[in-house]
């Protein structure tokens, strides 16, 4: 496959991460904040109508969202992979292979709790509270991919041993 094709892949995983995970806040948002003031005068069964239908279209988008971050997140962490078990880089913190452990396994248990709100026919106890644990989950799991790229991209950036600084374009 020529690299054309290639990194036209890698780009639509990458857009594909970043749409789903938008998806996942915002649908999160919108049910969370907007839906129960929206609804807020409306009747008692009026209201668990509308939260009902809610849920229903939330859930393939949960669902849906989930699979396409899994694959796309398996398939990005297989092209980065050299760069996340690489062991040369400085401290910890430097090392992208840490932060992508930690976005990665963060990511998952985020995805379980936004399936757990979507699995049977009746909310779990206590949905608000699980999806405001869920909501500041995914942000973390944001700021962890972003520290995951900035933490690959500085790595390659570092001099390699024997290169002056001219010939780094620094």
């Amino acid at each position: 496959m020529n690299d054309f094709w290639w990194w036209t892949i890698v780009l639509i995983a990458r857009y594909l991460h970043i749409v789903c995970t938008t998806v996942l806040v915002g649908g999160t948002l919108f049910y969370e904040m907007v839906v129960p003031l929206a609804i807020d005068e409306l009747r008692q069964e009026q209201q668990l109508l509308i939260f009902a239908r809610a849920r229903w279209i939330f859930k393939w988008l949960v669902w849906s969202s989930a699979i396409l971050l899994i694959a796309s997140g398996i398939f990005t962490s297989y092209v980065h992979w050299p760069q996340y078990s690489s062991e040369n880089y400085g401290s910890a913190a430097e090392r992208p292979g840490w932060w992508w452990a930690a976005h990665a396994s963060t990511g998952i248990m985020a995805l379980l709790i936004a399936l757990s709100l979507t699995i049977g026919n009746t909310p779990p106890a206590r949905p608000i509270r699980w999806m405001r644990l869920n909501l500041i989950a995914l942000l973390l799991v944001i700021f962890l991919a972003t520290a995951t790229r900035q933490a690959r991209l500085q790595g390659e950036q570092q001099i390699v041993p024997g290169q002056t600084h001219n010939e780094t374009g620094g």
